[in-house]
């Protein structure tokens, strides 16, 4: 088939585009590495230069893994990020125009990325990727899916494995600042495509998933390093809401190094080697939000009624988000969820105006996922995108397991 003279105008508008992403990377790439390792205490493993495409899969640690997953590659690639990047203005058109990272809805199955992602590496490319689509609360991997085995396959290139450790005590998602101890990232494992072929993608999503996993607590435990930082514990109330005492739920506040419950008087700091202290009843973020999973499926269970509020919270904002990244503000309101529903009711109405009510069935929801450490985000089957931030910090992830926990049964 002849390309036209458009096609043409295309082809050489791409590649001048490659070129400067290239001359991008390069020149930030010699920066990053002595930045980071300041910052962080951050070293790494520079990986092999490997002909043709390269499909990178990393775990996710940190809001600044693709920085430092890219350090260790001196060519240059293309990162698979959440569609918020691009919702901030002048700062979204220089990254665009740097490094074009491939959008990727959260709350949703977004087959126009992986369709972005295929056609890069196709052509030729780099693309890394982080297939848990969400970092951390706990320090543990996340799940990751069959389908990024398929991915791997489909794409036809070389498969490489990233690991980050220590990158979820230096920042930990919940948290407001960063601490200063060992991060480290390295090369795990290469696949060529041959053999990928010769293995199915359960075969190659569970090599994936052995090689990205971390679990920050027992490596923790193995060689004991200590994370210098201020305010240690801030913000730990949006990755844990249950008092581990009185059993309620939202109660959890958080000073300095300090974790209290703001009902009954409970008590721990939070030190620079990642414990509790006291150890009473756990010793780690891990080993309580394991017990809070565990607390939050007997507590569902327990009520029948489908008109019982499980939780509720004030003062949130509801904006409706589009494919192309533009934000639609429907109000200030409650969010409040039922075993059944998930409902949304505005507040403070200017008079003679009436309240906005919006109600989605659980049953209908897609998927449902978290943005940076406390905006939730999900789909429905009508292809709404919705977006719910506290104008205080929110513990929204009781939202998200509680949904999941529903949608199981």
């Amino acid at each position: 088939m002849n390309s036209t003279p458009d096609d043409v105008r295309a082809e050489k508008r791409a590649e001048k585009v490659y070129k400067r992403h290239k001359k991008i990377w390069s020149f930030f790439w010699h920066i990053a590495k002595p930045l980071f390792r300041w910052m962080y205490n951050y070293s790494s493993e520079l990986a092999p230069d490997i002909e043709g495409p390269c499909l990178i899969l990393a775990n996710h640690n940190c809001n600044l893994d693709p920085v430092l997953v890219g350090i260790s590659f001196k060519r240059q690639m293309y990162f698979v990020a959440s569609e918020h990047v691009y919702r901030h203005g002048f700062i979204s058109k220089i990254l665009f125009w740097a490094f074009e990272p491939i959008a990727k809805m959260k709350g949703m199955p977004d087959t126009m990325a992986v369709m972005k992602a295929i056609r890069a590496l196709k052509s030729g490319k780099n693309v890394c990727l982080f297939p848990e689509g969400n970092r951390s609360f706990n320090g543990r991997t996340g799940p990751i899916l069959e389908a990024t085995g398929k991915l791997a396959k489909t794409s036809g290139a070389t498969l490489i494995t990233y690991r980050i450790e220590g990158g979820y005590f230096t920042t930990p998602r919940w948290s407001y600042t960063r601490r200063k101890g060992r991060c480290h990232g390295k090369v795990v494992n290469i696949y060529s495509p041959e053999e990928l072929k010769q293995m199915d993608a359960l075969e190659v999503a569970q090599c994936v998933r052995r090689d990205l996993g971390e679990n920050a607590y027992a490596r923790q435990k193995e060689n004991p390093v200590r994370y210098k930082g201020k305010r240690l514990a801030e913000g730990m109330e949006c990755a844990l809401c249950v008092c581990p005492e009185c059993h309620e739920i939202g109660t959890i506040a958080t000073q300095n190094d300090k974790v209290f419950c703001a009902k009954c008087g409970f008590s721990t700091k939070y030190t620079d080697y990642c414990y509790f202290n006291p150890a009473s009843p756990f010793s780690t973020v891990e080993e309580w939000d394991r017990w809070q999973d565990n607390f939050f499926r007997d507590y569902i269970n327990q009520i029948e009624d489908n008109d019982k509020a499980l939780f509720s919270d004030s003062e949130m904002i509801l904006k409706m988000i589009t494919t192309s990244h533009e934000e639609k503000l429907v109000g200030r309101g409650s969010l409040t969820l039922y075993k059944d529903r998930i409902e949304f009711k505005s507040e403070n109405q200017s008079e003679g105006e009436e309240a906005i009510l919006v109600k989605i069935l659980i049953s209908d929801m897609i998927d449902i996922a978290i943005i940076l450490r406390d905006y939730l985000v999900f789909s429905d089957v009508n292809k709404n995108h919705y977006e719910f931030k506290g104008l205080t910090l929110k513990n929204v992830r009781k939202y998200v397991n509680a949904c999941k926990f529903i949608k199981e049964k």
